[in-house]
This record gives structure tokens, C-alpha cells and sequence, in this order.
């Protein structure tokens, strides 16, 4: 078996560990036996738990950022209701149906009054970004007078922490998903019947 491919093994085992039980409670010797193999042989292949959690989290950024963001362009073409509502259910789909990007945010929830970084990577992931795409494109479509004039700040918090706070209740309790998703959608039709033109 190559490198790459125990590495692999060793970051899924890790992330399952560290998303259920957190980044704190996981121990190498368990981390070790769920990719299958002995305590000792786990530093063959990295330096300790730390080492783990930066490549894991390096290489789960950059996807998330990708799925999350890679729609960026098409943020600047809304025009309608419609087509925010179809960029926005594009983000909420990626992440609630990306396995690792659920189990990366399961973890932070656990560390985030442990841990500072995975504290600040949660700020990051779940309000600074989000605020700062949104108000662009609320700020957008207000300067193209789609949308009524106000703080685009304010709308873009209007609008995307309902949608991150269903996000989270669906992380709790997955079998509500569909209702989530229902609740989500109306949401956002409401959102649009008060803000747009």
C-alpha cells in the first residue's frame, strides 16, 4: 500500500474520531487503530495528533472553499429572486450533503470553546465569509435597484444566519433534513418577497 494511501486512511479515521468525539478526546493509539493499524506506526506517517489535524483541516479548507465558493462569478450575475435563491440552495446543498465538510464542522462545534484556532476557523466558515459574499451581492443588486435600498450588512445577516442556524439544527438531527430543507426554501421566499422590486 502506498504512502498517499495510508495517509488517506489515517486522516478518514482521524476526521470520524475527531467529529464525534472531538480534536481533544481523540488519542493517536485510537486514531492508530481505526486506520488499522499500530500506535508507533501512526509517526511513520505523521508527527503527532497536531500534524494530522493541519493536514486534514489544509485539505478540507481548500474543498470547502471550492464548493462553497466556486459559484463566486455567478454571485455577481444575480438578477432576480430566482437565481439567488438557486446560488443559495447550490451552498446549502454542498454542505449539507459533503461528508467531510459536515464531520469538519461537527469537530469545530465540539473545539470551539477549547480551541482558538478551530474557534477562529469557525467564525471564518460560518459567519465572516458568508457575511462578506453576501453583503456584496445584496449590495449589488441594490446599487442595480433589484433590491430595496438598506444596509446591505444588515441583509446579508438577515438573510443567511436563519439558513446557518437551520444548517446546524440539521447537523443535531439529520432525520429532519427534509423539513430543514422546506423551512430553508420559505425562508427565502419570504426574504425575497420583502427585499426585492
Amino acid at each position: 500500500m502506498s504512502t498517499d494511501s495510508v495517509r488517506q486512511r489515517v486522516l478518514d479515521a482521524a476526521l470520524d474520531l475527531f467529529s464525534s468525539k472531538g480534536y481533544t478526546a481523540a488519542s493517536m493509539d485510537e486514531i492508530a487503530a481505526a486506520a488499522g493499524m499500530k500506535g508507533p506506526n501512526l509517526y511513520k506517517y505523521f508527527k503527532g495528533k497536531d500534524a494530522i489535524f493541519r493536514e486534514l483541516h489544509s485539505r478540507l479548507d481548500s474543498k470547502y472553499d471550492e464548493g462553497m465558493f466556486s459559484h463566486n462569478e455567478d454571485a455577481s450575475g444575480i438578477s432576480t429572486g430566482e437565481e439567488l435563491k438557486a446560488y443559495s440552495f447550490n451552498q446549502v446543498s454542498f454542505t449539507l450533503k459533503n461528508e467531510n465538510v459536515k464531520k469538519l464542522r461537527k469537530m469545530c462545534t465540539i473545539e470551539q470553546y477549547r480551541n482558538e484556532y478551530l474557534s477562529m476557523q469557525i467564525s471564518k466558515h460560518q459567519f465572516d465569509n458568508i457575511e462578506k459574499q453576501y453583503s456584496a451581492i445584496f449590495a449589488d443588486l441594490i446599487r442595480k435597484g433589484i433590491v430595496k435600498e438598506a444596509d446591505p450588512d444588515l441583509l446579508s445577516l438577515q438573510y443567511f444566519a436563519p439558513i446557518s442556524m437551520l444548517i446546524q439544527l440539521c447537523d443535531r438531527e439529520p432525520n429532519r433534513e427534509e423539513e430543514i430543507m422546506i423551512r430553508i426554501e420559505k425562508m427565502i421566499d419570504f426574504f425575497i418577497e420583502q427585499y426585492f422590486i
